[in-house]
């Protein structure tokens, strides 16, 4: 089965119209084969999650592919991205995790690490839970804790979820004399599977958005 996505734009007027046809979403990928690999995360390259200024939610996406940089660790290798942490983050709460996509979704492994890339926390399988459309980890982050460290849960890569979305529809009839209300349920199967490849998203909840004082130069 082909898909393909159409946006049209109405152009003068409603007159004329314009098309543009995007690319089908994406498979999962399943193999992954990269060998030039670092062997420890580059902090270097760390992706800040410090907003320009201060607010509720802040989110940060990256899409991993095979042209990301890749990490070996524990007898294999993966794609990575590492991310800093807030330097204020007493007061925040984080969602990490893999983006529930047409398809596919990344199978995240999630560490955490201190200033010097030390491991200070993982997180098991049974912590991961279906956030909206995130599979993704919440935690707030430790006073050691300088980076989040995403890489790929190879035991999970292939494994298929399914869902099934129910929603309900409701449709009015009038005869003139009275109107009533028929209420039909809905139901929207979907099946996805986890993937080496696709988009990690990082959700910032921050419960005190006041500016936060300087220290004098």
């Amino acid at each position: 089965m082909h898909f393909r996505i159409i946006l049209c734009a109405a152009v003068s007027a409603g007159l004329t119209t314009a098309c543009a046809t995007l690319p089908p979403p994406a498979p999962p990928v399943l193999e992954y084969a990269r060998q030039d690999c670092d062997a420890a995360p580059d902090l270097t390259t760390a992706i800040s999650l410090t907003p320009a200024k201060e607010s509720h939610v802040h989110r940060v996406s990256t899409v991993m592919s095979g042209e990301t940089a890749c990490l070996t660790r524990d007898g294999g290798t993966s794609p990575y991205v590492v991310y800093a942490l807030p330097a204020d983050h007493e007061d925040k709460t984080l969602i990490v995790g893999g983006v529930l996509e047409a398809f596919r979704i990344f199978a995240p492994a999630i560490t955490l690490l201190d200033a010097q890339g030390q491991v200070t926390r993982t997180f098991p399988a049974e912590e991961f839970l279906y956030r909206g459309s995130v599979y993704s980890v919440q935690f707030r982050p430790r006073a050691t804790e300088a980076y989040i460290l995403v890489d790929v849960d190879r035991a999970r890569v292939g494994v298929g979820y399914d869902a099934i979305n129910v929603g309900t529809n409701t449709t009015t009839i009038s005869t003139g004399y009275y109107a009533s209300n028929i209420t039909t349920g809905t139901e929207n199967h979907s099946s996805r599977t986890f993937s080496w490849a696709g988009t990690v998203l990082v959700t910032v909840n921050d419960s005190d958005t006041e500016e936060k004082p300087t220290d004098p130069a």
